[in-house]
């Protein structure tokens, strides 16, 4: 269900160049040292942030030029290295492309990420720092290990409904079936705008205005657009909405944070939208933004009820 390399980064990166490493499989410094810092971050803002009890890490399969580094539970202890001919095989047996990339699998309950070193061979740059921003995309990747288990049941009945085949799901599902149409993407696009003036509303009272209206908004173009064979497109839309718009608050709050960068929070939203191409991490961020508001506790909500998703942590929000 995730995005490789994280598509809001989106880059052309045909023949992307190996990065340099010790010959004998053996993590770079700066690569080990990135590592461990962003698995603790991820660690501190579990419990912090998301509210969540600390639970084990997945597997992480960290990729570096030469080898893929299989990490149980996320520690080095007892880290298996295999050399990879410029596609790593991952603990599921699947294949990734040398390149950057950031995603978690349900399926095999892990998480992949290629390093530092790939990213920065590959020509990735950031304003905010190239290793700052991995932290974010780390961060947000990490998460969906956490709510994959919520949302398979509901995606893959929703997805055989509409007899879309498990390849095809992703987070850009619903964008790829109606982007071509331009009354959809421009009610689409009023919809978000609302959410995000919620969000950024002078008061609450106002925020929860504008936010009746988004969601006004949202039931009209799911009950245009989402009928008949597509009717199960409203719960693939309402669960991508509220999984990726988690994942980019994270970022945000994370770059908000000290060890982010302290960043304004206009800096942040700039950051985190950057160009604003995709539609499931864009307007998801709106969402959660002004449900964190709003509604407090409401990560309790949303990671303990498959039914507490955007729709309805919304509508509670405003009711709130």
């Amino acid at each position: 269900m995730a995005r490789v390399f994280t598509a809001a980064l989106a880059l052309a990166l045909a023949g992307c160049a190996t990065a340099p490493v010790p010959a004998d499989c053996t993590m770079a410094p700066a690569d080990r040292a990135w590592l461990e810092g962003a698995l603790a971050n991820w660690r501190r803002v579990e419990p912090q942030l998301l509210r969540l009890p600390a639970q084990p890490l997945p597997t992480v399969a960290a990729i570096d030029g030469q080898c893929t580094y299989l990490l149980p539970q996320g520690g080095f202890a007892g880290v298996h290295a295999m050399r990879h001919d410029g596609t790593a095989v991952l603990p599921d047996g699947a294949e990734a492309p040398l390149g950057p990339i950031s995603f978690a699998s349900g399926e095999g309950g892990y998480f992949a990420m290629s390093l530092p070193s790939v990213w920065r061979a590959a020509g990735v740059t950031s304003e905010l720092g190239l290793e700052r921003l991995m932290e974010g995309v780390l961060l947000h990747e990490m998460m969906h290990i956490r709510q994959t288990a919520l949302a398979a049941r509901t995606l893959g009945d929703a997805a055989s409904a509409a007899g879309i085949a498990d390849d095809d799901l992703n987070d850009d599902i619903v964008q790829a079936r109606f982007e071509g149409d331009p009354d959809y993407v421009a009610a689409w696009s009023m919809e978000r705008d609302a959410l995000f003036a919620a969000a950024a509303a002078p008061d609450d009272a106002q925020a929860r205005q504008l936010a009746a209206e988004a969601l006004a908004l949202m039931r009209a173009r799911r009950a245009r657009w989402f009928t008949g064979d597509k009717a199960s497109f409203t719960a693939m839309d309402d669960v991508f909405l509220t999984m990726e718009g988690m994942g980019q608050w994270l970022i945000h709050k994370y770059f908000l944070s000290p060890e982010g960068g302290g960043l304004t929070p206009a800096d942040s939203l700039r950051a985190v939208r950057r160009n604003q191409r995709w539609w499931s991490q864009d307007e998801g961020l709106a969402l959660i933004l002004v449900v964190d508001r709003l509604l407090p506790n409401w990560q309790e909500r949303a990671f303990r009820d498959p039914d507490w998703r955007a729709e309805r942590l919304l509508a509670a929000a405003i009711e709130n």
